[in-house]
């Protein structure tokens, strides 16, 4: 932090916090905010989520400052005074400058909207590290979650899954751990495809160990994202909380093994809340690793899928219906809505689109894939074309 008062004005966009003698800052900025809370509390708590919701995350920060004993502030405001989070924040936003670390939160370009459907557990700020924007990754993607302890049978079909949805453009999410999740970013490796893991520990660090290698691709060709500091390590809590990010991201989840009380049913839990579609590999009736997996797809909580094409093809399912289709156009926006239009009556290219409404091309292909995730247009081999069925 060998920052003069200026050069911390340049990088931060506001006054440097109270660190090494420097008078304390008014403090304004939202994203500095969000990590100092992040680094403070833990991930998915309803409570704080309710009150950046209510106040906001520069002022609720003033307000455990100056009122900690405020009764509508509980016990957050004992733990606020207990530790200079500012300062941690601070310190972790010049390291995220150092070490390539993006820092993305809600309203920046790279947020993925869909964590919204989270509500006040949705994550208060991003770390990524790694080149794949998430955004737009996020917007054609497919999550994949097993067992850690997995089977040969469940790494094989976990591979060649991901390694099929790869090959047809589909971001593979998983958690980045052993077995399944591992299994599957490294099909989706395999053909140079699109994969994020998301990590219950710093973006940094490669958790477990013994997937140094396969972080190590992730950090070069895809991404790592966590909530937590950067350099933090995991907790069984962590892990369990992760998972509702998993879910949130992709429309589609798979769970290719699962004991009957595991983890990876706990993903599909979070998802099956928010409306995903959910699906489940079959396995051997004497495995307790697929145990799960078959009394999902008995109680009909899962469709059944055997490989890629049985996910893409009930995704595409799900986007043909109307009654779906009805239901999402309820939360179309305007610009959305010009991007439609902008495809209606003839195909169009991403860049004259991109053009049209005055975004970038990568934004503006996060959000056809979006569209096209909910049915309201398409491509074609000239570009992009509006459905027959639209939101109006």
């Amino acid at each position: 932090l060998a920052q003069t008062p200026v050069m911390w004005k340049k990088r931060l966009h506001c006054a440097p916090p109270k660190i090494n003698g420097w008078p304390e800052m008014v403090f304004k900025d939202e994203q500095l905010a969000r990590l100092a809370l992040s680094s403070a509390f833990e991930p998915g708590d309803e409570s704080i989520g309710a009150l950046v919701a209510e106040f906001g995350p520069a002022e609720l920060i003033d307000r455990l400052r100056t009122e900690p004993n405020e009764p509508d502030l509980g016990r957050f405001g004992r733990r606020w005074q207990s530790h200079n989070w500012l300062q941690d924040a601070a310190i972790e936003l010049e390291r995220a400058l150092d070490d390539g670390i993006e820092i993305i939160s809600p309203g920046t370009p790279d947020w993925p909207t869909q964590l919204d459907d989270l509500h006040e557990r949705a994550p208060l700020v991003l770390r990524k590290k790694g080149p794949l924007g998430l955004r737009q990754a996020a917007s054609r993607s497919v999550a994949v979650v097993g067992a850690r302890a997995a089977t040969q049978y469940g790494v094989w079909v976990a591979e060649e899954m991901c390694a099929q949805l790869a090959s047809a453009g589909w971001c593979v999410i998983s958690g980045g751990a052993m077995g399944i999740d591992a299994a599957s970013h490294r099909g989706a490796l395999a053909l140079n495809g699109p994969t994020i893991a998301v990590s219950a520990a710093g973006a940094n660090l490669a958790v477990p160990a013994s997937n140094h290698s396969l972080f190590a691709r992730l950090f070069a060709e895809g991404a790592v994202i966590s909530e937590v500091p950067i350099g933090a390590n995991p907790n069984r809590r962590r892990f369990l909380v992760r998972n509702r990010v998993i879910a949130a991201l992709a429309p589609v989840v798979v769970v290719v093994e699962a004991a009957l009380r595991s983890g990876a049913l706990s993903t599909m839990r979070e998802a099956d809340a928010m409306g995903r579609m959910l699906c489940a590999v079959p396995g051997p009736t004497t495995s307790a690793l697929s145990a799960g997996c078959n009394e999902l797809i008995r109680s009909g909580g899962a469709t059944l899928v055997r490989n890629a094409d049985d996910v893409v093809a009930g995704v595409l399912r799900v986007s043909d219906d109307p009654g779906s289709r009805a239901q999402n156009a309820a939360t179309i926006n305007l610009f959305e809505q010009r991007v439609i239009d902008l495809c209606t009556p003839r195909s169009m290219s991403v860049e004259n689109i991109a053009q049209g409404v005055g975004v970038s091309v990568a934004a503006c292909t996060a959000t056809l894939h979006l569209l096209e995730r909910s049915g309201f247009v398409m491509r074609t081999v000239k570009g992009w074309r509006a459905t027959s069925v639209g939101p109006r």
